[in-house]
């Protein structure tokens, strides 16, 4: 009787310790997912705002088309790393603002500007992006933590709802 028992035990306890370790496999691949979405989107506007300095000399005129090209591809790649906060994080309104940087950055006519004018546009991107990187480290710490949800999400795995969602 008790190695019946504690057979039960053993196995309850195996297949709990193997779905906490999944769910903590899980959480950790969604936080690298984070880690690089967000290092890949600060990498693009950065490489957006070099691209802005070496091509756009302060001196309001026609662009050649080439340089808008350019300029078109990497905006591109910076959408595409969107498209994928949207997919990773939590707080749709970070995503909303993270996106809504990326378009100013793009959209901001820069050949218009004096390069006065593009520093002071600039700086004021730069103080936006540094508060919602600052968003995107408190995002990727809140992952971290292990929370009552998180649990339920566990134990919903043995509802036969759970079969049919």
């Amino acid at each position: 009787m008790g190695g019946i028992l504690a057979f039960i035990l053993g196995a309850i306890s195996g297949f709990s310790a193997h779905a906490i370790a999944m769910k903590v496999n899980f959480k950790q691949r969604t936080i690298d997912n984070k880690i690089k979405v967000f290092d890949g989107l600060i990498g693009q506007w950065v490489q957006m705002r070099n691209y802005i300095y070496a091509n756009y000399p302060g001196v309001p005129g026609a662009v050649a088309p080439e340089i808008i090209h350019q300029f078109d591809q990497i905006y591109g790649e910076s959408q595409r790393l969107v498209g994928e906060a949207f997919l990773v994080c939590e707080d749709e309104e970070m995503s909303r603002d993270i996106n809504a940087l990326n378009e100013r950055i793009y959209r901001t006519e820069w050949h218009t500007f004096t390069l006065d004018q593009a520093n002071e546009h600039m700086e004021q991107i730069k103080i936006d992006a540094i508060a919602l990187i600052t968003r995107m480290r408190e995002d990727i710490k809140r992952s971290t933590r292990f929370e009552w949800q998180d649990f339920k999400h566990i134990v919903s795995g043995f509802s036969r709802r759970a079969g049919n969602a």
